[in-house]
C-alpha cells in the first residue's frame, strides 16, 4: 500500500502516520473563527459568528460559525464541519495537507511519514521517479523525427497540435521489446524495479524481461499536483488491444484518478461545472479546443473515489458519451451515484457515429460547448431512453418505467424538484400520481444495472424513523454520558440511515475507548463529506430538548419498532415467494423466524407499559 492511499483520514489515523491524540491537539488548539475569518469576513450574531456562505451564492447570511463547539454550518446549502474540514473545501486540497497547514499555524508538530515508513517512503519516491524517467524516454522517442515518426502521422491525422503533445507530454514506445529496459538500465535502473512501477513484465522463458508498452502512443497520467502515476497506451493502428493501462502500483489504484484533472481543476472551478468524456483523446481534442472544464473517466464507470475528488472543484457534472446503446446504458450506471453524491447532473447524447474527438474534430470546441450547453437533466435524459425501449402506453411498458425511474429520483435530495419530476413522470405516462407516490415509499435505492443494493437501504423507514435516529445523534453529540445508554440497547446497525449509522459507530468506539467525545474531534474520525455536515446541523439546531431521558427513551422506542416492523415486511414477501414456489423447507424456517419476531414485539410492548406503569 502506497502513501497515495495514505490520504483519506481514516486511514492516515488507522495506520497510525498522525497520532490521533496529535489530530486532536492540533484542534484545541486551533480556533476556528479566526481560521475563518482569515478567509471571509466574519460579523457577530449572538453567541456565533455569520456571514454569506464562501460555498454558494446567496445575499443573505446563513454561513455560521461556533466558537463554542468550534464548527461552521451553512443553513443554506448544508456545508459544515470543523476546521479541518473548511480547510478542505475551501483551499480544494487532502485531508493530510489541511491538517500540515493547521499543525503550522499552531506550532504542532507532525511526525514525519518519511520517519514512520522509511522503506515505503523511499520506495514511493522511487517510483515517482521512475515514472518521470520513462516519461522522458517515450517523449525523447516522440520527438525523434525518425524513430516517432509513426506516432507523428497518427497524432496528425488525429489533429493533436504540436501544442498539445508538449502539454499532456504525450510520448511513443518503440516497437522493441527491450527499449525502456536498455534506457533504464543505462541510467542504473534495474529492470525489478521497472517491474514493481508496471512498466515491464517478467518473461516466461527465463529470467529476463520486456516492456509492457511497445509500438503504441503513451499517454502520461497525473495525480491532481502533476506527479506521474501511471500510462495509457494506444495502438497506432486498428490492432487489439486498442489500449493497455498500468497495473495498479502503490502509487497508483484504478477509479481513484481522473485523466486530466491536474491540466483541467482551475478551469473547472472557474466555470463551476466539469465535462466528463470516456477516452484520452476525447478529453484532449476538447481542452485543445478551448473547453478546458474537462476530465476523462478511461471508459469505465465513475467511482466514489472519482466524484469526490471531482467535489473539491464542483458540484455540477455534464456527462459526455457515444451515442451506441453501451454509452447510453454507461450513463444510466453512472447516474445513482452521482444523485447520492449531490451533485447535479446533465447529460448529453452524441449523435450517432460520433464520440467527443470525432465531433470536436468536425465542429471545433465552440460547437461542442454548444452541445453541452444544450445538455438535458437527467430525468429527461433518462426517461427519453426508457421511451425507447418499453411501450408506454402498455401496463407492463408503464411498470417497466417507473420501475427505472424511481430508484433514481428516490436519490433526489431536493424535494421540490423531486415533486415537480414525479409530477411530471405521471403526466408523460398517465398515471395517477398519487399511485406513483406510493410505490416512491417502497423504493430505497434498489437499482437494476450497477449495483447490489445496501440490503440496509432495503428497509422501509418511515418520517418518525428518521426523526428518531436525528434526535438520538444530537443528544449523544450534547451528552457524552448518553451514549452508553444508547449502546445497552441499540447496535450501531440498528440505525437505518447511513450516514447516522457512521457517526454512531465512531460515537461508540469513542465511548468504548473513554475518548472525549465533542463534535469537533468526532468528525475527524469520519472521512465522507456528508457526516460532518450532519453533524454541523444537528449541532447548529437551535431546538432544546427539556426532557433529555424522556425524548432517549422514546427514539430507542421508534427506533426498535421500526426496526421489527420492517423486518416482519421483508419475512412476509419472503413467505409468499416460499408459498408460491413450493419451498417447504423454506416456508418453515420463515415461519420460525416471524413468529420469534411476533414473540419479540410482544415482549416490547409489554416492557414499555409495565414502564410506563
Amino acid at each position: 500500500m502506497g502513501l497515495l492511499r495514505f490520504q483519506a483520514r481514516k486511514e492516515i489515523i488507522e495506520l497510525g502516520l498522525i497520532p490521533q491524540n496529535v489530530l486532536d491537539d492540533i484542534l484545541d488548539k486551533s480556533d476556528i473563527v479566526e481560521l475563518i475569518a482569515s478567509y471571509i469576513p466574519l460579523k457577530k450574531s449572538g453567541r456565533n459568528f455569520k456571514a454569506n456562505c464562501p460555498f454558494h451564492h446567496e445575499k443573505t447570511p446563513s454561513f455560521t460559525v461556533s466558537p463554542d463547539k468550534q464548527i461552521y454550518h451553512c443553513f443554506g446549502c448544508g456545508a459544515g464541519g470543523n476546521a479541518f474540514n473548511f480547510l478542505m473545501k475551501y483551499e480544494r486540497v487532502e485531508f493530510i495537507d489541511a491538517v500540515k497547514v493547521l499543525a503550522h499555524k499552531t506550532n504542532v508538530m507532525l511526525p514525519s511519514v518519511e520517519e514512520r515508513l522509511p522503506e515505503e517512503s523511499s520506495f514511493i519516491k522511487d517510483l515517482y521517479k521512475i515514472n518521470e524517467l520513462a516519461a522522458s524516454y517515450y517523449t525523447s522517442n516522440l520527438l525523434n523525427q525518425d524513430t516517432g515518426k509513426p506516432a507523428h502521422t497518427y497524432l496528425a491525422r488525429r489533429n493533436v497540435s504540436k501544442e498539445s503533445i508538449v502539454k499532456f507530454r504525450l510520448g511513443y514506445s518503440i516497437n522493441a521489446w527491450d527499449g525502456l529496459l536498455k534506457y533504464a538500465r543505462q541510467r542504473g535502473v534495474s529492470p525489478d524495479i521497472l517491474n514493481k512501477a508496471g512498466l515491464a513484465l517478467p518473461s516466461s522463458k527465463d529470467n529476463s524481461f520486456y516492456d509492457r508498452f511497445r509500438h503504441r502512443l503513451i499517454f502520461p497520467i497525473f495525480d491532481s499536483k502533476d506527479k506521474i502515476i501511471a500510462f495509457g497506451a494506444r495502438v497506432l493502428d486498428d490492432s487489439l488491444p486498442k489500449y493497455v493501462n498500468s497495473p495498479e502500483t502503490p502509487i497508483y489504484t484504478k477509479g481513484r484518478h481522473l485523466y486530466g484533472l491536474n491540466l483541467a481543476k482551475s478551469a473547472i472551478a472557474q466555470a463551476d461545472y466539469v465535462i466528463i468524456v470516456e477516452g484520452y483523446m476525447d478529453m484532449i481534442s476538447a481542452y485543445q479546443g478551448g473547453v478546458e472544464n474537462i476530465v476523462a473517466s478511461c471508459g469505465t464507470a465513475l467511482t466514489t473515489e472519482q466524484i469526490r475528488l471531482l467535489k473539491r472543484f464542483t458540484n455540477e457534472v455534464v456527462m459526455v458519451y457515444d451515442a451506441d446503446q453501451a454509452g447510453q446504458m454507461a450513463s444510466l450506471r453512472n447516474l445513482d451515484i452521482l444523485i447520492t453524491e449531490g451533485l447535479s447532473v446533465r447529460l448529453v447524447s452524441l449523435p450517432t457515429g460520433e464520440d467527443p474527438d470525432s465531433y470536436v474534430n468536425k465542429f471545433g470546441g465552440s460547437g461542442f460547448r454548444k452541445l453541452v450547453e444544450n445538455a438535458k437533466d437527467l430525468f429527461s435524459y433518462k426517461l427519453d431512453l426508457l421511451l425507447q425501449k418499453y411501450k408506454k402506453n402498455t401496463p407492463e411498458g408503464k411498470t417497466k418505467i417507473v420501475s427505472e425511474m424511481l430508484p433514481t429520483l428516490s436519490r433526489i435530495p431536493n424535494a421540490v424538484l423531486k415533486s415537480s419530476y414525479l409530477k411530471k413522470l405521471a403526466q408523460d405516462l398517465d398515471i395517477d400520481e398519487e399511485a406513483l407516490k406510493i410505490e416512491l415509499q417502497k423504493v430505497r435505492g434498489a437499482y437494476s444495472y450497477s449495483y447490489e443494493p445496501d440490503t440496509k437501504q432495503k428497509l422501509d423507514s418511515s418520517g418518525v424513523m428518521k426523526v428518531a435516529e436525528r434526535i438520538l445523534v444530537t443528544l449523544m453529540l450534547e451528552d457524552s454520558k448518553l451514549v452508553g445508554n444508547v449502546m445497552k440497547e441499540l447496535d450501531y446497525e440498528a440505525f437505518q440511515d447511513g450516514t447516522i449509522r457512521k457517526i454512531v459507530k465512531v460515537l461508540y468506539d469513542f465511548y468504548r475507548e473513554g475518548k472525549d467525545i465533542t463534535p469537533n474531534k468526532i468528525i475527524s474520525y469520519l472521512d465522507d463529506e456528508s457526516s460532518p455536515e450532519l453533524i454541523s446541523e444537528l449541532i447548529s439546531d437551535t431546538h432544546i430538548y427539556n426532557d433529555k431521558e424522556k425524548n432517549l427513551r422514546d427514539c430507542i422506542k421508534w427506533v426498535k419498532h421500526s426496526l421489527l416492523k420492517d423486518r416482519l415486511k421483508i419475512l412476509q414477501t419472503e413467505i409468499r415467494a416460499a408459498e408460491v414456489n413450493n419451498d417447504h423447507a423454506r416456508l418453515k424456517e420463515l415461519l420460525n423466524q416471524y413468529s420469534t419476531l411476533i414473540k419479540e414485539r410482544n415482549f416490547i410492548c409489554a416492557e414499555e407499559k409495565r414502564s410506563e406503569n
